[in-house]
């Protein structure tokens, strides 16, 4: 009845418990009929002998407990020694025990999950391929794609992936013990062989690995989920870190990053670790975090720290524990106000789920040759045959600080350069085998390995090609558009406020504005003109205003960051890297040279040429125009 009843998915929880109290039933009546019926007979006859030979004699109820106590030594000694008679027994007996005590305990629904819940399809390595789950649906596309990479030699991280079977059962795995245990003993071996491929040790003082923790969904969703880097710091950890040739500044920045991603995965604001920075930068007279000193940075590490402390909020010492509050924080984030309005208004399902990308930690943040990037196969601006790099990169960054778009970031290539830009200051120039080595691995995707034009996320620890490591890619969504908006007024009669690098759209009439409650009154009081959201830079965070929004104008990010990526793919006319441009976000106003704005005042902006206006101006149609999507 077992055997059968595993080929099928409607079978009840009830009627397991049925199956194995009849399999309990069938151990009792064989013992008795094999054990207890054969052997009781010749017992009675015997047991008499034996305590006459000892020189016993009992009568009555002594008699029958030392002739049961007899009987009973004799039945467990014959029952332990037949054939798995008693490991059965016992086995049943667990069993029944832990059946009844989920149904006294647990939800139907929450039952039904743990039942259909399947632990060799939970983890996956990505050096070993796996048929079961290598596939989008269980690993997500980012894992997905890591995982094809390097098994084909590319430079990936070593790491396991946690699959969306996981994200499925969340609640069961969570409210079962047994199964909790089992997964948290899975992510340790696989966290051993993560060890083994660096030749460093989880914890380990003198030598430690670190990991990015980073969600993998099958549907690209940039910026909506969260990302914990640099877990497995702690205080001694990183303090033994920080002695390490090389590490004396990196050591310190990365768990100050840590600390921070810590304090808003509880819910704590950016701004509030912004505002601590920029008082040890007021104290230590450093306009930017690079200049701090190592003990500059440690203090600056453990400022951070006690603002965790004055919001209630435990940071876990304990790495593993640690790690298991990461994929926790990554799993949970599915659930997040920004990934619902991403879901909802991209009307992705909220099935789907996410997968857990676990990963060593590579260091961008190392020194000033490290750095971190995206890039582009191809020129979002051109339609060239073969690669042609195009993107943004930072020195001393991790790859977070790109993508969430919280850097100025500088160009990949020179074609990128207008002519007022310092040609000096690209990755091409400053670090040619870098970029040579981005060139190959770009060439090698789409010539070779068959991907179609490609966005790539990278990290480098040194200026040598071997220290160069590929995070993440995905798909550049081309699409052609037979027209494009301009404005029908000489330039020379426009106000240009100010410029930036413009990534979506073309030529865009709007009023300003700076949160959401402006958004809502605007849209109220002018429902029939576009609004242009104004940002210091591009964080996820702001991806629910960028859907209620028409453009997007930022004094920092390029176009490669996640915010900005969306605001593309949403068609929304982009302006990014707008240096000239401060904001005030307290005040709602922000000031373009000579140029002030403040929410409601009429703006416009040229999302093909980076052109920022004071003002509104007449716009015709102009057709012949091709762009990228990314």
């Amino acid at each position: 009845m077992l055997k059968y009843s595993l080929r099928s998915q409607s079978f009840s929880f009830d009627q397991y418990i049925n199956i194995f109290q009849f399999i309990a039933e069938d151990i009792k009546r064989t013992i008795e009929r094999y054990f207890i019926n054969t052997y009781e007979g010749p017992l009675n006859t015997i047991i008499p002998q034996i305590l006459k030979q000892k020189g016993e004699e009992h009568f009555g109820e002594e008699y029958v407990k030392v002739s049961s106590k007899i009987s009973e030594e004799f039945y467990r000694v014959a029952l332990s020694e037949a054939f798995l008679m008693q490991p059965l027994d016992n086995f049943t007996a667990k069993i029944l025990v832990s059946l009844r005590r989920m149904a006294d305990n647990l939800e139907p629904d929450l039952i039904q999950k743990i039942m259909s819940y399947n632990s060799d399809l939970v983890i996956t390595r990505l050096k070993t391929p796996n048929p079961s789950v290598d596939n989008q649906v269980f690993i997500g596309s980012k894992a997905y794609h890591l995982k094809k990479l390097r098994l084909a030699g590319f430079p990936v991280p070593p790491g396991f992936v946690l699959t969306t079977e996981v994200f499925r059962n969340y609640k069961a795995i969570m409210s079962h013990s047994e199964l909790l245990s089992e997964l948290h003993s899975m992510i340790r071996f696989n966290l051993h062989r993560v060890e083994i491929a660096s030749g460093k040790e989880f914890g380990n003082p003198s030598n430690p690995l670190l990991l990015s923790v980073r969600s993998g969904t099958a549907i690209s969703m940039p910026g909506a989920m969260d990302t914990i880097l640099n877990v497995g710091l702690n205080d001694e950890v990183t303090e033994n870190l920080s002695r390490k040739k090389g590490f004396e500044w990196a050591a310190w920045d990365s768990y100050r990053r840590l600390i921070q991603s810590w304090g808003m995965a509880f819910g704590m604001e950016r701004d509030t670790f912004d505002e601590v920075m920029e008082s040890c930068k007021t104290r230590y007279n450093a306009q930017q975090k690079v200049k701090f000193k190592p003990h500059e940075m440690r203090e600056t590490a453990f400022e951070y720290k006690k603002t965790l402390k004055k919001n209630n909020i435990d940071f876990e010492e304990d790495v593993f524990k640690q790690l298991l509050t990461s994929i926790n924080f990554v799993i949970e984030s599915w659930s997040s106000q920004r990934a619902e309005v991403y879901r909802k208004n991209l009307h992705i399902s909220n099935e789907w789920g996410t997968a857990v990308v676990v990963q060593e930690m590579i260091f961008g943040n190392m020194k000033e040759t490290s750095g971190s990037g995206v890039t582009f196969t191809k020129n979002p601006k051109e339609r060239k045959q073969g690669v042609e790099l195009y993107g943004d990169f930072t020195l001393q960054s991790q790859g977070e600080d790109i993508v969430a778009g919280l850097v100025k970031p500088m160009h990949i290539s020179n074609n990128q350069l207008s002519a007022n830009e310092d040609k000096s200051q690209t990755l091409e120039n400053m670090f040619p085998a870098i970029y040579k080595r981005l060139y190959e691995i770009g060439t090698q995707l789409t010539e070779e390995q068959g991907y179609s034009p490609q966005e790539i996320e990278f990290t480098f620890e040194s200026d040598k090609p071997e220290d160069l490591y590929i995070l993440q890619i995905r798909d550049l969504d081309m699409y052609a558009k037979s027209t494009i908006k301009i404005f029908n007024t000489p330039y020379e009669e426009m106000a240009l406020a100010g410029r930036g690098i413009g990534i979506g759209g073309s030529a865009l009439n709007g009023r300003l504005a700076f949160d959401m409650d402006d958004i809502e009154m605007l849209r109220e009081k002018y429902p029939d003109e576009s609004i242009i959201l104004v940002r210091p830079d591009t964080v996820p965070d702001d991806i629910g205003m960028i859907f209620a929004t028409d453009g997007l104008l930022t004094a920092k990010g390029g176009a490669t960051s996640h915010a900005a990526v969306t605001a593309t793919r949403l068609g929304r006319t982009s302006i990014v890297n707008c240096i000239s441009m401060v904001v005030f976000e307290d005040k709602k106003i922000c000031n373009f040279n000579n140029h002030s704005f403040t929410t409601g005042d009429k703006i416009a902006i040229d999302g093909n040429h980076g052109d920022v206006f004071k003002g509104n101006y007449p716009i015709i149609n102009e057709g012949n125009y091709t762009e990228f999507k990314v």
